[in-house]
């Protein structure tokens, strides 16, 4: 009975991952399907098969635990059946959700979880008991060894959970993390009731789950010489020899996968997580998330590397970025001619206040744009526009700032920190001229640019914003008034 339920638990153990590789790889239309009607009872029979194996451990310690059986194993199943009755499917396993949470109703999740966890529990207790009232050392020393495996297994499993409920890792990723710890752990229970003789065809069931996993898994050496890669890896990696593997992984932060391994072997700690990205001919490149644990085998030490496909999230999360720039940009730009909008030259005038740079603000009014859109049409007055905005554009100094705030309104802030009154008015005369000398020309027709200006000077004119652009604006309507060009405060 011993090896049949150890036999049992590995299979189960075996179909459930097994149904994972179906429902990520072959079949993703009949996900639902296969969570519900194969993983769920699956995860269930692995748990009551773990409890059952840990009272049949105990013997005599354990008889009066054996009456009990009936109700470990009809408990959950029991659930399970209520809430397939109960509930619609759809419900039950939302298929739609595809952005990162779990797609189980949040009742059903709990409860699975609840069971999972309390029944790991209740097998450490079982074995605790085990371990406290035999007199067989044989015996006593595998219950302690699996009991400090179930602790870890157990601590693991609370760690994921918690992880996947606060959000911090999506379902995916969850499911490649509980597969880590459950191969650690079964490896850890081959190693210790080996002795049991209880489950003499564990390599090979666990050969098969290698070539069945979800996740592309390789075996490296301490040299990161690759000794074996399982069914998806080889996919991954097609069309690159082996021996060049190692070379094509390619890490963000520029570091090589000798120095990780080098890394990894000298902390000798848990398993680490890295971002990668893979080269192919095929195709340009392919993102993925490495997890790397070192793993000490009978004759030599192995680390066992875990790959997972996050090409589609890293693009995604790059068109997110670039379309962030975007909105940044247009919210700081004026959509026709490119140039900085108000918005962004009064953000630009405050730091400049801020760090009490002397400074000059131009504002420039253009005298003739109404007759231009009355006599060519708004197509002809919006490339005038644009004409005068790369003027503006070609002659701004590396830290000046051109912007459009009105209609027919220009601003220019020009940096003087080292130039006199006099010298700062002829530099910003020498740029507007610029304006009397490109005129405009559309087809056959020449436009000249006419307008008006004011300056002010900061700090010699005002302190503040507001009061810069009212003493730039009296000076430029003064100008139009009097026909005297580049009027200032104090002009």
């Amino acid at each position: 009975m011993l090896n049949r339920i150890a036999a049992f638990l590995m299979l189960a153990f075996l179909f459930y991952f097994l149904g994972e590789y179906i429902k990520t790889s072959l079949l993703p239309e009949y996900q639902m399907q296969i969570v519900l009607y194969g993983n769920a009872p699956m995860l269930l029979f692995v748990i009551c098969f773990l409890v059952h194996l840990c009272i049949l451990m105990g013997d005599s310690t354990t008889e009066y635990l054996k009456r009990r059986l009936p109700i470990i194993y009809a408990a959950p199943f029991t659930l399970w059946l209520i809430f397939l009755v109960t509930m619609e499917h759809t419900q039950l396993y939302n298929v739609e959700v595809t952005d990162g949470r779990s797609p189980l109703d949040p009742l059903f999740l709990l409860l699975t979880l609840l069971f999972v966890a309390g029944y790991i529990l209740l097998s450490a207790v079982i074995l605790s008991m085990i371990w406290y009232r035999t007199k067989e050392k044989r015996v006593r020393k595998a219950s302690r060894s699996l009991l400090l495996g179930l602790f870890s297994l157990f601590a693991w499993f609370v760690m994921v959970t918690l992880l996947l409920q606060s959000m911090l890792i999506t379902t995916r990723y969850s499911m490649i993390l509980y597969f880590v710890g459950y191969l650690m752990w079964a490896v850890i229970l081959r190693h210790q009731i080996g002795k049991y003789n209880i489950m003499p065809d564990y390599r090979k069931l666990f050969h098969i789950l290698f070539k069945s996993a979800p996740t592309a898994i390789m075996l490296l050496d301490r040299k990161g010489t690759v000794r074996e890669l399982n069914p998806k890896a080889k996919h991954w990696f097609e069309g690159i020899p082996i021996q060049e593997i190692p070379q094509s992984i390619e890490f963000n932060n520029g570091i090589s996968l000798h120095d990780v391994l080098a890394s990894l072997e000298e902390r000798r700690e848990g398993a680490s997580h890295w971002e990668i990205r893979v080269d192919r001919d095929r195709m340009k490149h392919v993102d993925l998330i490495m997890n790397l644990e070192l793993v000490e085998g009978a004759n030599e030490e192995l680390f066992v590397m875990h790959l997972t496909d996050v090409t589609s999230l890293k693009n995604t999360e790059r068109r997110l970025l670039e379309s962030e720039q975007e909105y940044k940009h247009l919210a700081l730009h004026d959509s026709l001619t490119n140039l900085s909008n108000r918005a962004a030259m009064e953000e630009y005038l405050e730091q400049k206040i801020a760090q009490q740079e002397r400074f000059a603000l131009v504002l420039i009014d253009l005298d003739n744009f109404k007759p231009v859109n009355d006599s060519y049409g708004h197509l002809v007055g919006d490339l005038y526009l644009k004409h005068i905005a790369r003027i503006f554009k070609n002659t701004a100094g590396p830290s000046d700032l051109a912007a459009r705030i009105g209609g027919d309104e220009f601003v220019l802030i020009v940096s003087c920190a080292d130039k006199t009154d006099t010298e700062v008015i002829e530099m910003i005369h020498d740029r507007l001229s610029s304006l009397s000398m490109h005129s405009f020309r559309y087809e056959n027709t020449e436009i000249a640019i006419s307008y008006s200006s004011g300056v002010s000077i900061y700090p010699r004119d005002a302190s503040n914003v507001t009061q810069l652009l009212k003493i730039a604006d009296e000076a430029m309507y003064k100008e139009k008034r009097t026909g005297r060009a580049l009027f200032t405060a104090k002009l």
